[in-house]
């Protein structure tokens, strides 16, 4: 005879509708608060999975999450238990994950609480744009990718951020295209040295003129 599963696969819909940081029931910097903001909006977390034990109704949520420094080391792993209206169990491998409250831990419950109120059935399976809060750059995904430095987008991962992103504004003149008219004058005047001043009175008077 089969023996029940103490587990079954949760859903969000398994978390209480108020859940919050507040379910940790402890006090939450505004440091570690901005920085687990920075791990779930940059995409840090990922390989979220949802289980509800059958008899205690306890929802296990465990998670993994890149390292701040060492990007290309084995992820942290992030586990939280809850209950009713309160976490019972938080750990993470982090130095500071025994505190049950570290950045990590708080990140995870910050993507779980954005994805309650976005009305998502369960994590997504990758972190696109559309399950992220608003962001100027994109989800760092799970690799380490190497891109131009044009590209990059530089901004502070905070939730009352006021300034705009610092963007590369430089414009990369190989990429510009001359008519054939002024190649032809610029060889012209190239094989005739006693035509450039000419064309550089012509072209300033063109200017005045305007």
């Amino acid at each position: 005879m089969a023996t029940a599963k103490p587990y079954r696969a949760a859903s969000l819909s398994d978390l209480p509708n108020n859940f919050q940081l507040g379910y940790l029931n402890c006090e939450i910097s505004l440091k570690c608060k901005q920085t687990g903001f920075k791990y779930f909006s940059e995409g840090y977390l990922h390989n979220v999975k949802m289980l509800k034990h059958v008899a205690e109704q306890t929802v296990n949520i465990s998670a993994k999450c890149h390292r701040s420094q060492r990007k290309n080391e084995i992820p942290h792993s992030v586990e939280i238990d809850i209950n009713g209206g309160q976490i019972e169990l938080s750990n993470c491998s982090c130095a500071a994950g025994l505190s049950g409250s570290c950045s990590h831990i708080v990140g995870l419950i910050q993507g779980l609480v954005q994805w309650q109120m976005m009305g998502l059935s369960e994590p997504p399976a990758e972190l696109c744009c559309t399950s992220l809060p608003q962001q100027w750059g994109k989800p760092r995904g799970k690799e380490i990718k190497a891109v131009p430095a044009p590209s990059m987008i530089i901004v502070k991962p905070k939730m009352d951020r006021k300034r705009k992103p610092l963007k590369n504004s430089l414009i990369d003149n190989r990429l510009n295209t001359a008519p054939q008219n002024a190649i032809d004058v610029l060889l012209n005047v190239h094989e005739d040295p006693s035509k450039r001043i000419r064309h550089f009175i012509s072209e300033q008077l063109k200017r005045l003129s305007h």
